[in-house]
């Protein structure tokens, strides 16, 4: 793992360590919810991490397709009709 994973998952976990503690929670509570925080940060980041080339790839292709379909479906699209008066 690199240095930046470890200290972004140390900083969550004491994070929610403290917030756990001002909410008045005992030592081991907040314990866990540190650990539990820091250790779902470190694992979201990894395959965040790991998805990222492929996230890459669909953002390159879908963004460019997007702007195609609403241009040449311009004319398809209408505005909203006007809002009842009785609700």
């Amino acid at each position: 793992m690199s240095f930046t994973l470890i200290a972004l998952a140390t900083l969550v976990g004491a994070g929610t360590y403290v917030y756990a503690k001002s909410k008045n929670a005992t030592n081991g509570t907040a314990a866990v919810a540190g650990v539990a925080g820091g250790a779902g940060t470190a694992v979201a980041a990894t395959i965040l991490g790991a998805m990222l080339p492929v996230l890459f790839v669909l953002g390159v292709i879908a963004v460019p397709a997007a702007g195609a379909y609403l241009y040449f479906n311009k004319d398809k699209r209408k505005a909203l009709g006007p809002a009842p008066d009785d609700y």
